[in-house]
């Protein structure tokens, strides 16, 4: 039996929670029409009962929760450093750009968040800040937390899911309207 690395072991984490925030966004989709904020096009025949209250709780706990400090530990299927071309699900191409591993996202026990992409093509050094807080979207399955992020800086959301001590996210990185990029975090320290 062969034994499993670090690297191996974060690579099944981020494996793991991208594929349960990509299974979030499919079915943020189904049934609405294609709009995820869209009114649902076959409402429940039973009524669900009273909403239950946030699924992260902002007080610190003695494990941490999901606050903490994150570093950029994966692009898409690539690591940062590396030169990743960033295309739209269409296939229409963004570009292609190096992240720097000192790409970083902050959750605090407030749920409010703020992350700093730091990155770079051939001309040019680029920052995109963000900003903004966080929910519970469900209920955690597996282990996998999964998150709605709405950013006060650019007025919208994205969807993430936390997995132990790790966060994917996926991000629409050229602000049309459609989530192109998947950015995993891992808790630092």
């Amino acid at each position: 039996m062969r034994r499993r690395t670090r690297d191996t072991l974060v690579t099944h984490r981020l494996t793991l929670a991208l594929a349960c925030a990509l299974g979030l966004a499919l079915a943020a989709c189904s049934g609405k029409g294609g709009d995820p904020t869209g009114p649902d096009t076959n409402p429940p025949t039973d009524d669900p009962g009273p909403t239950p209250g946030p699924i992260v709780d902002p007080s610190p706990d003695p494990q941490g929760g999901v606050q903490g400090h994150y570093t950029l530990e994966q692009i898409n299927d690539s690591k940062p450093g590396q030169m990743v071309t960033i295309s739209n699900p269409d296939g229409k191409v963004i570009g292609l750009y190096r992240f720097d591993a000192a790409t970083t996202l902050d959750m605090d026990a407030l749920q409010t968040f703020t992350m700093q992409l730091r990155y770079s093509d051939d001309k040019a050094e680029y920052g995109l800040p963000d900003e903004g807080e966080f929910k519970g979207a469900g209920p955690a399955s597996d282990g996998a937390l999964p998150l709605t992020f709405s950013s006060t800086v650019y007025d919208d959301s994205f969807i993430g899911v936390v997995l132990g001590d790790i966060v994917v996210i996926k991000y629409d990185f050229d602000g049309d309207g459609q989530a192109d990029t998947s950015f995993g975090f891992r808790r630092a320290g």
